[in-house]
């Protein structure tokens, strides 16, 4: 299943340098008679965002998490035509204790791609926000991708085809990051 949407992204981008010189090496405030011009420019691109569920996963051990979907969304920078690939996984606790896992600005969730001639893994920006550890009681869900802005990675999709993914959803049965457990899941995708 195929779903697009159109995402407009805007980029606001402020001439600090102008600023810190005039605040620096200027009287403080404006004299009399004269006017202080800030000046902010902006750019606007556009992106096209699919996702396309996977055409076959698998995973294991079958508790306490539960794979619900997993899913690949392509975003296409319509400024450069570059496309660019997260990996997402929905996922339950059917287990009958809480597990904890990775919340916030990142993820419990880790991939291997192997077909490099499909995707290839670029260095991006890396984000600094925060990331915490939550209690995923019995019966709650969850989703995770990867990858995030706090990886400093990107995915390219560099051509047209099928790849193979192995990932790895991780836990904890223990609050403080005891008794560590994880998921694996294989999933296949075509990408267009």
């Amino acid at each position: 299943m195929i779903r697009e949407q159109r995402a407009l992204v805007a980029v606001l981008a402020v001439v600090v340098v102008s600023l810190l010189a005039a605040t620096q090496y200027a009287p403080p405030g404006p004299a009399a008679g004269s006017t202080t011009t800030t000046t902010t420019s902006f750019t606007t691109t556009s992106s096209t965002v699919s996702t396309t569920s996977a055409s076959s996963f698998s995973f294991s051990p079958s508790a306490p998490l539960q794979v619900l979907s997993v899913s690949a969304q392509t975003t296409r920078d319509d400024a450069t035509g570059k496309v660019y690939l997260t990996l997402l996984v929905a996922y339950k606790n059917i287990g009958s204790e809480a597990v904890y896992v990775t919340r916030g600005c990142g993820s419990p969730l880790s991939a291997n791609i192997s077909s490099t001639s499909v995707i290839a893994e670029n260095q991006g920006v890396r984000c600094l926000c925060a990331e915490f550890i939550a209690a995923l009681n019995p019966e709650d869900s969850g989703n995770a991708l990867t990858p995030g802005c706090w990886s400093g990675v990107l995915y390219q999709v560099v051509h047209p085809g099928t790849i193979s993914v192995e990932m790895k959803l991780t836990y904890w049965s223990g609050q403080n990051q005891q008794n560590p457990g994880a998921t694996f899941i294989e999933a296949s995708f075509t990408l267009e």
